[in-house]
This record gives structure tokens, C-alpha cells and sequence, in this order.
């Protein structure tokens, strides 16, 4: 059932098309999925004047509910909780419910009252939220999200019209601003996807690439996620936000790349190394740097700062270029120390792991030395994190002395 949508009356506020502009340049630049949903449906609302809403994308045979607000119990309930209200949900793709219907006809619904849909109307109006939370659905729009092809990438669902206070109809012109962000919104979602895809395949890469130079020093993948979780609990610590922690994450897997450079006979000796291979040894961290050098890209050049620098010491006395303290970059700061307590903590050729308590009085006594003071201090407050992340992916060798 759709029915007609509201004129507008002549003193009713209109949505500026400078403004609709706007939100779909930012819809167009935004490339992190999750975010492109929250922005989305922000927009609608401002647009519309809704009270609420929920963006749906499409998955087989059910849409998923990606973003999800309401603005009055917002008000009420304070946005933290009234956030906890809108979890993840899915709803299937068929004409029982209006955003099903949406998805399967492709075409806009849109709803001046629930409550009054007729009998043997093809979709109902699930009211459960509404007793639940004491609100009250009334108007409704449902707008399929259309790719290039003319193929449904999502549903936008609107709620209330002018608040939830005194809900009125959606206007003719709101609901044709609305399609003109919806069909702006399918574009950005189907970049994001692809964007999202091809970044998954160029950090998978990357990561075997990380994994195939431990190999070659006999180590497994765990060292790596060993050290790329190490650095991460440390940079989150040191007051790194959530996107260059990750970035370090990421980063941080590749801190030994260079070490496809160094031959076998060096990098498995069992005992200690003479000075020419403890030379040939450290040329692995500018191999590593020439290899991941010259690329703007944020995790590669991340990367390459890692691998450059990861064996500089807090006192001066590291390799390969022997600064100190805060000339050193805090990424490998952070990663010198993650690497080093992986290091103590799990076989090589030329030792048997150490206990974690032993590895703990190591990395204490190299405080203002080999060490940050401030990442040591903060090492020692995650202890038990680290001793888990140790734990959690061992590699069953020997019994730690």
C-alpha cells in the first residue's frame, strides 16, 4: 500500500539544495563502510525532518539492519541508552513487513498511519519496539537503494515525520530530496564495499608477505600476531586513537621484512653470531625499509618506518642509525619492545624461551636503556594482558626456563 504524499504548506521550512549538495559530496568521500551508514542516515533525517529511522543492506535473503536512531528517546533516555536499544536485527525479504516489501518491489512505500493499514494489506507493521519502549510509529517511508545496475543495495526506513512529539505526514518534496540522497548513498555504499574489498586483499598481502620473511627465520605466523597485538595494547596505552592504533597493528606485522635479505646460514645459526653476521644480521631493518619505501600509502609507509627503526634503542646504542629518545619515532618504540618480549618469551635457535617473569625482570632492567621509561611503565600495567596474548597463541615448543 502507498499512498499520496503531503503538499507541503507554504510556510513549511524546505531543505536547502546547497545543503543536499553538501551531503552527498561528504556521502562520496566517506570509504569506511560503517561510517558511510551513520552519515547516511543522519542526512535523511535532517532532510525529512524524521523522528527516527533504520538503514538496511542487503544480504541473501534478509536485509541487516546497519544504522539505527530515535531522536525523541534520545532526548529521553540520553543517547547512550537509547543507543543500546537498536541492536543489530535482520528482517527478511518479503512483502510481510515494509522494508521487506521495499527490497522486493524496488519501489518507495510510503505510510501516512500504521495503525490504519487496512486488512489483507500485503505487509504489517511490527509494533513491538513501540510497546516496549512507549513510542509511537505513525508516518513511515521506506526508499530502496538502487546501484548503477538498478540492483537493491539497501532500504532506508524513516520514522515520524516532523518529531515524535506531533508526527505528521512525509512531504512530496522531502520524499524526493530523500530518493536523491538514497540514490547518492547506493553509489558511496557500492564504493565503500569494493574500497573495503580491495584493501582486505592489499593487507592480506602485506601480512604474507610479513609471515613468508618469518618463515625464513623459522617462526610462525603467531609471531607476528603475537607482536602486532603487543603493539597494539602498548600504542592503545601510549593514547593512540582507535584508527592509528589499528594502522600499528597492521603495520607492526611487517617489522622484520627484511630479513629475506639475510641468508639462512645466518638467520638459524644455533649459537651466537661472529661480527661479520651480526653485521649481515642487522641489514635487515634498511632491506626491510627499501623494500616498503617510497609508497604514500598510510600502513606502507607506517610499515617501512617500523622496519627502519624497530632496533634503535631509548640510549642511543641500536642499529642501524644509532638515534635516541624521541627521535626515535614512537611507532617503533612501541614495536622494539613488543618485539623484544616475543623474543625472550618463545624459542630460537640460539635459546629456549624464558618465563614470563623472567622476561618481565629483562624488560624492567632495560628501562631508560634499551626502553622508553613511559612504554615500560606501560608494558608493566598490562602484564597480564600480554602474558594471555603469550598464552593464547603459543607456538608448543620448549618449557619456558
Amino acid at each position: 500500500m502507498t499512498t499520496t504524499p503531503a503538499t507541503p504548506q507554504p510556510d513549511q521550512p524546505r531543505f536547502p539544495l546547497q545543503s543536499l549538495m553538501e551531503i552527498c559530496l561528504h556521502l562520496s568521500a566517506e570509504q569506511d563502510l560503517d561510517k558511510l551508514m551513520g552519515k547516511i542516515l543522519n542526512a535523511l533525517l535532517r532532510v525529512t525532518r524524521a523522528d527516527a529511522g533504520t538503514l538496511f543492506l542487503t544480504r541473501p535473503g534478509h536485509l541487516e539492519s546497519s544504522a539505527a536512531r530515535c531522536l525523541s528517546l534520545e532526548q529521553r533516555l540520553g543517547g547512550e541508552k537509547a543507543k543500546g536499544l537498536f541492536t543489530s536485527f535482520t528482517v527478511q525479504i518479503t512483502t510481510e513487513s515494509v522494508a521487506g516489501a521495499c527490497a522486493v518491489r524496488g519501489e518507495t512505500i510510503v505510510l501516512d498511519d500504521v495503525r490504519s493499514l487496512p486488512a489483507g494489506s500485503p505487509f504489517t507493521h511490527n509494533n513491538r519496539f513501540d510497546l516496549e519502549n512507549d513510542y509511537t510509529t505513525v508516518s513511515m517511508l521506506a526508499i530502496p537503494m538502487k546501484n548503477l545496475s538498478g540492483s537493491v543495495v539497501g532500504v532506508l526506513q524513516l520514522i515520524n515525520a516532523g518529531g515524535g512529539e506531533s508526527p505528521t505526514p512525509f512531504f512530496s518534496e522531502d520524499i524526493e530530496i530523500a530518493r536523491a540522497v538514497a540514490s547518492q548513498a547506493a553509489v558511496a555504499i557500492e564504493n565503500a564495499r569494493l574500497t573495503a574489498s580491495l584493501r582486505a586483499a592489499h593487507l592480506d598481502t602485506l601480512r604474507r608477505l610479513g609471515i613468508a620473511a618469518e618463515w625464513r627465520d623459522k617462526e610462525t605466523a603467531n609471531h607476528i600476531t603475537r607482536v602486532s597485538l603487543y603493539s597494539e595494547l602498548l600504542a592503545r596505552g601510549c593514547g593512540w586513537d582507535e584508527d592509528n592504533t589499528d594502522l600499528l597493528r597492521i603495520a607492526s606485522a611487517m617489522h622484520d621484512v627484511g630479513k629475506v635479505g639475510v641468508p639462512d646460514a645466518i638467520l638459524n645459526k644455533p649459537g651466537k653470531l661472529d661480527f661479520m653476521e651480526r653485521a649481515a644480521m642487522e641489514k635487515h631493518c634498511i632491506i626491510g625499509a627499501g623494500i616498503l619505501g617510497g609508497n604514500d600509502d598510510p600502513v606502507i609507509a607506517l610499515s617501512c618506518e617500523v622496519a627502519l627503526g624497530h632496533h634503535e634503542k631509548w640510549d642511543g646504542t641500536g642499529y642501524p642509525n644509532r638515534i635516541a629518545g624521541e627521535h626515535i619515532p614512537e611507532s617503533c618504540r612501541i614495536v622494539a619492545l613488543a618485539d623484544v618480549y616475543d623474543a625472550l618469551s618463545t624459542k630460537r635457535p640460539y635459546k629456549e624461551p624464558f618465563s614470563h617473569e623472567r622476561c618481565v625482570e629483562i624488560i624492567t632492567e632495560g628501562r631508560g636503556t634499551h626502553f622508553e621509561p613511559k612504554i615500560v611503565d606501560i608494558f608493566l600495567q598490562h602484564l597480564d594482558e600480554f602474558l594471555a596474548i603469550r598464552q593464547q597463541f603459543e607456538d608448543h615448543t620448549a618449557t619456558a626456563v
